[in-house]
């Protein structure tokens, strides 16, 4: 091996790829994430006065989780639109990471929300106010179409972003609790069973819960720069150490930078005989097959001179 390939044998290999034009994806999630806020905000207020006036429980809670889908939307696209700022020498990944904080803050918001429902839910089962059924059948009809809207707005995001599915959970469960609060004015209407009110309430709660807790386990997982999910680390190391010439594999650490952006880092040993750039080229592409967007692989030379070779 020449003096000038093993200088090269010792250097870093970087390289990133167009995974899917994630600038043009964010753009897209961010108009979309615009119009659902919107549409989110305008019938979050109809239902507040609603539940005002009628005393509904079922229906403020339904119009908190939508004041919580305003917020979360909200910080969604402000991590959006932090997420497009060029890097610096201060945060050299850029802000991609605000996607993942506004999703774990978002999460966190939902719990609460969650727990407070329940509680005052509780509360009211001593109580045996009269609720009207006409405005929670009509406002409950009339959530269920707004949140179907969204949802599908939403739904080719949360496919790809975080931030993006957090949004949609919420939606979900707002759908859902739309649909609950139609049931709880039809039993009023026709039984005047009015502690269904509470009952709904605390059902809508618990159902956001395991959905809540999953999504705030993924963000999680991420911030402690943990291996994706879809990527078996045994497998790929497997994939490394077959290339020709590689006699190791080790440092290894794979993580999740944002939705959808990827990273390896490595330390690879190989022979001193083999060519490192043909080595570098053959793991890129495995990295490429592994979807990792960013890859940092140290080569390392076998030196056979006083020692055995490996």
């Amino acid at each position: 091996m020449s003096h000038d390939e093993d200088d090269k044998a010792h250097n870093h290999s970087h390289h990133a790829h167009d995974h899917g034009n994630p600038s043009e994806l964010r753009k897209i999630n961010r108009q979309r994430l615009l119009l659902v806020g919107l549409i989110t905000g305008g019938f979050m207020i109809a239902e507040a006065v609603v539940a005002m006036f009628s005393g509904s429980l079922a229906i403020l809670a339904d119009a908190g989780h939508m004041l919580g889908d305003v917020a979360g939307i909200a910080m969604a696209y402000i991590a959006n639109v932090f997420a497009t700022k060029s890097a610096t020498t201060k945060k050299t990944y850029g802000y991609f990471r605000t996607e993942i904080l506004a999703a774990t803050f978002n999460a966190l918001c939902m719990l609460g929300m969650s727990a407070f429902i329940l509680y005052e839910a509780y509360r009211r089962f001593s109580t045996n106010a009269e609720i009207p059924a006409l405005p929670m059948i009509v406002i409950g009809f009339l959530g269920g179409i707004v949140n179907l809207i969204s949802m599908r707005l939403l739904s080719s995001g949360a496919r790809n972003s975080l931030n993006t599915r957090a949004a949609y959970i919420e939606v979900l469960s707002d759908m859902l609790a739309s649909f609950a609060v139609v049931v709880a004015g039809l039993v009023i209407q026709f039984t005047r069973w009015y502690a269904i009110d509470s009952i709904v309430s605390m059902l809508i709660a618990i159902g956001l819960i395991p959905r809540t807790w999953s999504l705030l386990m993924q963000c999680v997982h991420v911030l402690m720069e943990g291996t994706p999910d879809h990527i078996a680390i045994a497998d790929l190391r497997t994939a490394m150490l077959s290339v020709t010439g590689v006699q190791d594999v080790h440092d290894l650490h794979v993580w999740t930078i944002t939705s959808g952006l990827d990273a390896i880092s490595a330390h690879v040993l190989i022979d001193q005989d083999t060519n490192s750039q043909e080595v570098l080229g053959k793991i890129e592409v495995i990295c490429e097959q592994f979807k990792l967007s960013h890859s940092t692989i140290q080569i390392e030379i076998v030196q056979c001179n006083n020692i055995p070779c490996l």
